[in-house]
């Protein structure tokens, strides 16, 4: 069997001298170029398992497996990152690349915050649950949080990237920040699904309280995506091939687990968050490995419109949900399956719909600002 490894050459600077050194990726350049259609269309299909989450109710029996999206989400990003980042030979190189790529995540941000200002003004400022000073809490959110509904991915991208990357040029070694990033990562299990067998321990109380308050929700930060950027990077700088049968295997075995997990601490306690399991970064490792060494998949049209697809319902879709959930309260039984079914689908429907229409006026010359959507 032909798998889709090829040799690449990294370059890092140390001190003042290059040094040369040659590995093998699971999604090389050579692949990311003419195999790029594989990669757009699993983005598109990640965007549809981040709609099921936020349209579907917590004891849903799919939401566990819907919660592999923003992980790889993560780790996609990161890995195509510090692909491009092998190719820089220079530390000047590789800041101006990562300013470039923060710059488009950015304009991104500032997009959407303007188009769905409404909403968010509707959800942040006028709701009469707020009993906190608003614009500390916006920089909160802004930073640690979310402004427009879903907009915490795009920092946590950020700062995660960021972090990763000046760790990286400070020569810490990959296993101190995955150890930094897996620290993280438990403590945001900790407020997420299990924040509620968490509250009586003391000592973790102790732990949580502040971390939680510094960040309003860190399993929704880059606290919960710096695991995820590192293994992304990881991944890029590493040879190593794993047999399919294995791969799958351990895929199967840790959605068992995970399932395991879910039912577990759902049997033990109510849970009201479930954004972070200890087996969502295993079980998203071997999926993205086995989807790398075996995607072949080469589509005769252009996939630019699915990538761009992919981000416009990312970053649309709790908002058109949000004002959905309006409608249907006054129409439909709340908390039924034809509720769900309806918020999902048309949900669903509105984003896709909606990335259409953008895709189509920014082909004007006047309205070429809308890329910026994408």
């Amino acid at each position: 069997m032909k798998y889709l490894i090829v040799n690449k050459k990294y370059i890092f600077l140390h001190q003042r001298y290059v040094k040369f050194c040659f590995g093998m990726t699971i999604l090389s350049d050579e692949y990311v170029k003419h195999n790029s259609g594989a990669i757009d269309l699993l983005k598109l299909v990640l965007a549809i398992l981040v709609v099921g989450i936020h349209t579907t109710p917590m004891g849903f029996g799919c939401r566990p497996l819907f919660r592999v999206g923003v992980p790889l989400f993560f780790m996609i990003s990161s890995y195509l990152f510090f692909l491009k980042q092998g190719t820089c030979a220079t530390a000047l190189e590789r800041r101006r690349q990562l300013v470039r790529s923060v710059r488009r995540i950015m304009k991104l941000y500032l997009f959407w915050f303007v188009i769905l200002l409404p909403v968010t003004l509707r959800i942040r400022f006028f709701s009469k649950q707020q009993d906190f000073d608003i614009w500390v809490d916006g920089v909160q959110r802004f930073f640690f949080d979310s402004t427009f509904l879903g907009s915490w991915y795009l920092m946590a991208l950020v700062i995660g990237i960021a972090a990763v990357w000046f760790l990286s040029e400070k020569r810490v070694h990959d296993i101190w920040i995955l150890a930094l990033g897996i620290l993280l990562y438990v403590l945001c299990c900790m407020t997420s699904v299990y924040r509620p067998l968490v509250a009586n321990v003391p000592w973790l109380e102790q732990v949580l309280i502040p971390f939680e308050t510094v960040i309003l929700c860190p399993h929704n930060s880059f606290a919960a995506g710096i695991l995820f950027v590192a293994t992304g990077k990881m991944l890029a700088q590493r040879s190593f091939h794993i047999p399919n049968a294995v791969l799958i295997t351990m895929a199967l075995a840790l959605t068992v687990l995970l399932y395991g997990e879910h039912y577990v601490v759902k049997s033990l306690c109510v849970v009201t968050s479930d954004d972070c399991y200890l087996m969502l970064p295993p079980l998203c490792l071997c999926l993205l490995v086995l989807v790398g060494q075996n995607t072949k998949l080469k589509l005769n049209f252009d996939t630019r419109p699915l990538r761009a697809c992919s981000t416009i319902v990312y970053c649309s879709h709790i908002s058109v949900a949000y004002c959905l959930n309006i409608v249907l309260n006054r129409f439909v039984e709340k908390e039924s399956a034809i509720y769900y079914v309806l918020l999902f689908s048309v949900t669903l429907s509105l984003a896709l719909l909606l990335s259409y229409v953008l895709l189509r006026l920014e082909k004007r010359d006047s309205l070429h600002w809308l890329r910026f959507s994408h």
